[in-house]
């Protein structure tokens, strides 16, 4: 809807979408399948795990987010990035709404951090969890966080973002004509200034 209205989506409204769009909520549903099974329930859907996933899944979709502007903006008229929202909410320069797409990375790994720290310990005391179910939820925790340095790794050795390639992807999706349009654009003044020259 936003995309054929050209609208860009405000940052609250952004943000909750955002997680569905990344895919978060399905690993959170496939990490719950595969390592939370020796959880109690009360304990894998409570409030401090609950947090701990959100803001694993916040990181995550605003790595991608920095990581793929240029690409979705620029390349492909994408307007759903957490760069171009805060550009546009906020008045910010792209450079700006950059650092600023970052402190909110920053702060969704603090927050993990906190809650981490703070709130999963009295939360296993009051529930009373046995070792092995202490054990699980350890391995949850840390298959999270293993998540994130993962996402973030992935982007960093990709080649989908990097402008040649980009331009490289444009080339191939324009095709063989479009390119030799390109290439005679670029080489005709070239060859003409041989010409005269040469008389």
């Amino acid at each position: 809807m936003n995309q054929t209205q050209h609208r860009i989506p405000d940052p609250v409204d952004y943000v909750e979408m955002r997680r569905a769009t990344f895919g978060a909520d399905m690993t959170m549903n496939l990490a719950r399948i595969t390592k939370g099974g020796r959880i109690p329930p009360e304990a894998l859907y409570s409030r401090p795990l609950h947090w701990l996933e959100v803001s694993a899944q916040d990181y995550a979709c605003f790595t991608n987010d920095i990581f793929s502007y240029q690409k979705e903006i620029e390349y492909e008229g994408e307007l759903h990035n957490i760069v171009l929202v805060l550009q546009t909410f906020l008045d910010l320069s792209r450079e700006e709404a950059v650092e600023a797409a970052n402190k909110l990375m920053t702060s969704r790994m603090e927050q993990f951090e906190h809650v981490l720290a703070h709130d999963v310990p009295p939360m296993i005391a009051d529930l009373d969890l046995d070792a092995e179910a202490r054990q699980a939820l350890g391995a949850y925790i840390e298959g999270l966080k293993d998540w994130m340095a993962g996402i973030l790794d992935w982007h960093h050795i990709s080649r989908r973002y990097p402008e040649p390639e980009l331009q490289r992807h444009r080339a191939r999706a324009l095709g063989p004509a479009a390119l030799m349009r390109g290439l005679t654009a670029a080489t005709l003044p070239r060859a003409l200034a041989g010409l005269f020259s040469a008389g």
